[in-house]
């Protein structure tokens, strides 16, 4: 394989990670707004910070003490959340944390004291720790309420960078799942995709141009649509705006996907009759297992000869490719789990380096 060869092997085949990263973001950002996860992310965070208990990043932690269902209740984080459905906000910012735990704390008395504030932290029964940290930030204030929502605010902003990388720790683990479906689904094995490229100068030919149209017609890197940052979130839209928004991008990834399958071939999943032999050749599209193939009665209709296949016949010729190509799916995985902007930078770093060879 020569260097310019083995480059646009590697910008056709990181172009197909990138489609498909996108694809398996978007999928994972319409599972994380439809369950909500990240406002479950938000409340174990908070119930981390108040509870010191174990932080359950996909689910609502236990609220042991209380005290961060009276914080969700103030008026101020209620207002935040968008509707019945998500009833809890899933961006909560650090002054509007301090302000609503002070009041919280205040146990309803706009003109307490300090004192009354340390009194309400011991109401709680919050653990030793907690409380003593609490305690502590108070003392520090030194009867300065301003300056005792300051430090709650940095404590809050601290244990918020913590709980974006919890999210993401696990997003990635949600991601290389939903790419080992889409890889199935699809049918995209690393190992075959890099032997079509290598071995196929007009699919390699096709995929690049279409790799570098991308790049021109897409000059900035894409969104990570499932990352925690996303400026896409329950509050920026309404639920239904937010669905129109997603539904428009996957339309026309869907798109960029099609142009590809065109020149890669077709998935996993059998389509309701296959022609395998025209005048006795076979006609077997490069991409299908003919081994794996279900063992069903053949027709013939003038030179073409054909078999039917059902639900049942698809779904074992599925399973198959499943256990027959798994490793090179996984590879596929793991790839898709880094996320659309990594392969956007380095597709065009590829890109480049092929235009400065060529030069």
């Amino acid at each position: 394989m020569t260097g310019s060869v083995a480059i646009d092997v590697v910008i056709g085949l990181v172009f197909i990670y990138l489609l498909y990263s996108l694809l398996a973001s978007l999928v994972a950002e319409i599972i994380s707004t439809n369950l909500g996860l990240r406002a479950k992310n938000l409340h174990s965070a908070m119930n981390r910070m108040l509870n010191n208990d174990n932080v359950i990043v996909f689910s609502n932690s236990k609220d042991k003490t209380g005290i961060v269902k009276k914080i969700y209740d103030h008026p101020e984080i209620q207002s935040l959340s968008a509707n019945k459905i998500f009833s809890k906000p899933s961006v909560i910012e650090a002054g509007t944390f301090s302000r609503a735990l002070v009041d919280t704390l205040r146990n309803g008395k706009s003109d307490a004291e300090v004192s009354d504030i340390k009194e309400g932290i011991k109401s709680y029964a919050l653990p030793g720790s907690i409380e003593e940290y609490l305690l502590n930030l108070v003392d520090e204030a030194d009867d300065d309420l301003d300056k005792l929502r300051k430090l709650l605010s940095n404590w809050f902003n601290d244990t918020m960078s913590s709980a974006s990388e919890w999210y993401k720790r696990n997003l990635q683990i949600m991601l290389f799942f939903i790419g080992l479906i889409i890889a199935w689904f699809f049918n995209l094995n690393t190992f075959n995709i890099t032997q079509k490229l290598s071995m196929d100068q007009k699919a390699r030919s096709e995929l690049v141009q279409l790799a570098i149209a991308y790049v021109e017609n897409n000059p900035n890197s894409p969104k990570n649509y499932a990352s925690l940052d996303s400026e896409i979130t329950d509050e920026d839209k309404i639920y239904n705006d937010k669905m129109d928004t997603l539904s428009s991008i996957q339309k026309q990834l869907l798109k960029d996907i099609e142009n590809t399958r065109s020149i890669l071939g077709g998935g996993a999943w059998l389509p309701d009759s296959l022609v395998l032999r025209v005048r006795g050749e076979s006609a077997l599209p490069y991409y299908i297992e003919s081994k794996l193939l279900p063992m069903t009665k053949g027709y013939e209709a003038g030179i073409f000869y054909y078999h039917l296949y059902g639900i049942g016949d698809k779904l074992s010729y599925a399973l198959k490719m499943l256990f027959y190509n798994f490793l090179g799916y996984v590879i596929t995985a793991i790839a898709l789990s880094l996320g659309a902007p990594f392969w956007f930078n380095l597709l065009k770093r590829t890109i480049d380096l092929k235009k400065q060879l060529k030069n």
